[in-house]
C-alpha cells in the first residue's frame, strides 16, 4: 500500500504508485453518517511536498495516524492553528474522508496521492 514509515506503520500518503482503484464515493446521492467530533483540514498540496503523517489501514476503513512528521504540510496546519483549536490532527486520531471519499483505507490514500488540494476529515 505505501512505504514503511518510521513508526512501523504500513503506509503513508506520499506520492508513492498506488494499483488502479474505483472510486470510493457511494453511489447516488448518499453520504456517510457525521460525527459532530469530526473536523476538516484543507491542505494545498501544489507546492509537491508530503503530508507528512504516518499511518495505517484500519478495518473498518479509515487510517489511523500513527506519527506526524516535523515540518510536514499536516505538522504546518497543525501550528497555523490558534492553540486552543480543537482542529489539530494528532498521533491517534482517524482519517475518516478525503475528498469525498469514504469507507476504504485504500480509497483514502489514493485521493491523497490524486489531488492537490485536500480536504480530510479527521475524527479524534
Amino acid at each position: 500500500l505505501g512505504t514503511m514509515g518510521a513508526t512501523g506503520s504500513c503506509c503513508s500518503c506520499e506520492d508513492d504508485a498506488l494499483p488502479g482503484s474505483e472510486d470510493g464515493r457511494r453511489p447516488g446521492r448518499e453520504t456517510r453518517k457525521r460525527s459532530p467530533n469530526e473536523f476538516t483540514i484543507v491542505i494545498d498540496r501544489r507546492t509537491g511536498e508530503g503530508l507528512g503523517i504516518d499511518a495505517s489501514p484500519e478495518k473498518n476503513g479509515t487510517l489511523e495516524i500513527k506519527n506526524i512528521t516535523p515540518g510536514g504540510l499536516v505538522d504546518r496546519w497543525n501550528r497555523s492553528q490558534p492553540p486552543d483549536s480543537r482542529e489539530h490532527v494528532m498521533p491517534g486520531h482517524r482519517v475518516i474522508e478525503v475528498n469525498g471519499r469514504y469507507s476504504s483505507a485504500v480509497q483514502l490514500i489514493a485521493a491523497c496521492r490524486e489531488n492537490e488540494e485536500l480536504h480530510i476529515t479527521v475524527i479524534p
